[in-house]
């Protein structure tokens, strides 16, 4: 196969078109012949009084008008010439157009030269067989050459890092089909793994021995990107777990002391005014109405820390389990507002499944009925817990609330961290919305083999070991 035309056919095509149009001193040397050409005609007939001799010659043959001839062979030339300016017209023309194809098709060549050599992706021709005809300089530097034409010649089995797969296209092109592969691994010269996006498509004429076209795209780059950006995203989600771990037991352990000594010094406080209103018992009224006051108000702190307790960490965790912890959110939710029908749904065996998912639900479900009351003006929730067959829980809270636009803009940062702590499990969060239409919120959460909170910690503490 013939490379492909530079510019020089351009050049050469311009001085053709240079050279056939003519110079005016050409054009004055031929009417100065014509012109030397006609006098000396005129000169001889003179001289040698041809009109005469014609005369004489021609007077015996009167009867059969021969006389007349000159004056036919003056319009036959007087024709001839016409006819002879008329084809030269013709000719002039049809030569100006096949210049100007030939000019039109250069420029097209020398922009498809462009396109062919200036692409970014890998451009070749091979033959049948897959050696290579023709490449662009970026096919060249994706096969670890220093120039084009150093790949002439080689074959693109060569570069194959699994040859059974080069002979599996050929078969395809053989059969007349493209092959499109979405992901190919080559082999460059130095040895370098290549990672390309191929298309082969096989001759356009069926049946006609023409070669192969290859395009490639590089995609190194971008396959590294992606397996970096992966290991980033990974960090980032075992960091985030451990970060909400770690705020768990602290919630857990502020919640401790609060309990342990907060709550015990309320107690203290209590039957310390209990006893005070006792012995000012109708001998001391006033002292008694403020011992009532200091149990009343102990009573109320009490209460006040218990929630607070409640919120830090939910005790039904530890002493119901996730099934019956999550049952008594949403009664209490249900008794706090009761102008919302509120259902609670569950299936499967919900035990033994971490503390870290545990808390994660019942974040989730906690953080759902709190946007319920805010946003949504609902008038029925469902709240569905299951565990299914393929090992993950579906966590699903729906509400026919006001619901809202998914393209909108959102200042809050609550779905935010309800979607960081359920990927951060490696799960997954659905959330469906329209105007009017009320929200769905699903979240798939897969359970971890072994269900071990200390192997978890244990893998975790070594994974960060790493980061």
């Amino acid at each position: 196969m013939q490379p492909l035309p530079s510019s020089e056919g351009n050049t050469a095509t311009s001085s053709i078109a240079g050279e056939d149009k003519p110079r005016p001193g050409e054009v004055r040397r031929d009417l100065l012949l014509v012109a030397l050409v006609t006098l000396s005609a005129f000169v001889l007939a003179a001289a040698f009084e041809l009109r005469e001799w014609m005369t004489e010659v021609t007077h015996p043959l009167e009867p059969y008008q021969i006389d007349e001839l000159p004056f036919v062979l003056a319009v036959l030339a007087i024709a001839m010439s016409w006819f002879s300016w008329r084809r030269w017209r013709h000719a002039r023309e049809e030569l100006q157009l096949r210049m100007s194809a030939q000019a039109a098709l250069g420029e097209r060549e020398r922009q498809y030269r462009t396109l062919f050599m200036e692409d970014l992706a890998g451009n070749a021709v091979t033959s049948q067989d897959g050696v290579i005809e023709l490449c662009n300089p970026a096919m060249a530097k994706i096969l670890g050459l220093d120039h084009p034409d150093h790949a002439l010649g080689r074959n693109m089995a060569e570069f194959y890092t699994d040859r059974d797969q080069w002979r599996s296209h050929r078969r395809t092109t053989e059969r007349g089909e493209r092959v499109e592969v979405p992901v190919l691994s080559l082999e460059a010269q130095d040895g370098t793994s290549v990672k390309v996006i191929a298309r082969i498509l096989p001759p356009r004429v069926p049946g006609h021995r023409s070669g192969l076209h290859v395009y490639f795209v590089d995609i190194s780059a971008l396959e590294t990107m992606q397996r970096q950006l992966a290991d980033s995203l990974g960090e980032n989600r075992l960091l985030s777990q451990k970060y909400l771990m770690v705020q768990e037991d602290e919630r857990r352990s502020l919640a401790r002391e609060m309990h342990d000594e907060l709550g015990q010094c309320l107690n203290a406080i209590k039957l310390d005014a209990v006893s005070i209103r006792d012995m000012t018992h109708d001998r001391l009224p006033e002292a008694e109405a403020s011992a009532n006051a200091i149990v009343e108000l102990s009573g109320h702190v009490y209460d006040v820390v218990r929630g607070i307790m409640q919120r830090l960490r939910p005790a039904a965790l530890d002493t119901l389990g996730l099934h019956d912890a999550v049952g008594q959110l949403v009664g209490q939710w249900q008794r706090r507002n009761r102008a919302v029908e509120c259902r609670f749904e569950s299936s499967g065996d919900l035990s033994g499944l971490g503390e870290a998912l545990n808390i994660t639900v019942y974040r989730l479900v906690q953080e759902c009925l709190t946007n319920v009351v805010k946003h949504a003006d609902a008038r029925h929730v469902t709240v569905g817990l299951h565990r299914t067959d393929a090992g993950d829980v579906r966590v699903a809270v729906r509400d026919d609330g006001r619901g809202f636009d998914l393209q909108a803009r959102r200042s809050g940062l609550g779905l935010v961290g309800l979607r960081e702590r359920v990927e951060a499990l490696s799960g997954r969060l659905v959330l469906d919305a329209r105007s009017g239409a009320g929200v769905e919120i699903v979240a798939i959460i897969p359970i971890p083999e072994g269900n071990s909170d200390q192997l978890r910690d244990a893998e975790d503490s070594e994974a960060l070991k790493h980061i």
